[in-house]
């Protein structure tokens, strides 16, 4: 099983994603491309600008030569703030720089800054009408796409459900955040059982863990209680990883299993983020070992 990890959460502890890599004995990592196409350079701080051929073949030449992979894109680009049309070009886009780097995922965002404006099925209508027209027009394109269970109506289940039944395209999926829907403030037994509910639609995941306190973990709380408190590394929380890695083996999820550990704020020595980030892997390696998750 092939395991990743947000350049993101490399550069909080790391001065590069190689760097970051290289310590971690990983050769995989989810590349965030913000929505004018910025990213990091593979080696250093800097940012780079991915909208040109020439500037994402250079990329591509770095990753090669590193031995390094690109296990997905992350977006953030919120499709309430374009039309249609402007979404669509803006995904086609992104669609272009992930074949070329060979990253065979697309993470969608499903929070919106408007939200407040739509109802329940104009949203669902909304990322239906985007994604039915970009299939349409990349009928031989291989890349997939992982919307994430974000935010609080993002972290619905029926809305993600009745999303992916809209857009009816084996290419779309989810990308399965393992920590959103306990954020969310459904009870732990709760929030584990809809983690394999949504198994069989993963196209990509964020892997993270909260540690809240007994009386807490099995009852209703608000959308995001005490996150910062409680978020904690991964092999520390009370979601159940294995078992929830287990559903997925079930369902013959052949994606990366990309670490997004959240809880690097809570610690002050760049040392001890190092260890942790260690121990996030090492966990992983040990689980997918256990239940033999092996693509």
């Amino acid at each position: 099983m092939n395991i990743s990890i947000r350049d993101d959460v490399l550069m909080q502890v790391f001065t590069s994603i190689a760097e970051g890599l290289n310590f971690l004995n990983l050769n995989c990592f989810e590349l965030h491309i913000s929505n004018d196409f910025q990213s990091y350079d593979l080696s250093s701080n800097q940012r780079i600008f991915l909208d040109s051929e020439e500037q994402v073949l250079r990329l591509k030449k770095d990753l090669q030569e590193q031995n390094i992979q690109v296990s997905s894109l992350l977006t953030e680009f919120d499709v309430s703030m374009c039309t249609v049309e402007q979404s669509v070009n803006w995904f086609k886009e992104a669609v272009n720089i992930a074949q070329k780097l060979s990253a065979k995922v697309i993470r969608v965002d499903s929070l919106l800054k408007q939200e407040h404006l739509y109802t329940f099925g104009k949203k669902v209508e909304l990322f239906v009408d985007i994604f039915s027209a970009l299939f349409m027009e990349l009928d031989d394109s291989f890349i997939e796409f992982g919307i994430e269970n974000h935010g609080k109506e993002g972290n619905n289940p029926i809305f993600l459900l009745s999303v992916i039944d809209g857009i009816d395209d084996p290419r779309f999926g989810l990308t399965l955040d393992f920590g959103n829907f306990y954020w969310r403030g459904y009870p732990l037994s709760e929030a584990e059982s809809i983690l394999k509910l949504l198994a069989p639609y993963t196209k990509h995941t964020h892997i993270k863990n909260i540690a809240y306190p007994k009386t807490a973990q099995e009852i209703y709380r608000e959308a995001g209680w005490e996150y910062d408190t409680y978020v904690c590394p991964i092999f520390k929380g009370d979601i159940n990883i294995e078992s929830v890695l287990a559903e997925l083996k079930k369902s013959n999820y052949n994606g990366a299993l990309c670490i997004e550990d959240e809880s690097l704020g809570h610690f002050s020595d760049p040392a001890q983020k190092r260890n942790i980030l260690k121990q996030d892997v090492d966990f992983l390696i040990e689980i997918t070992n256990d239940i033999q998750f092996d693509n």
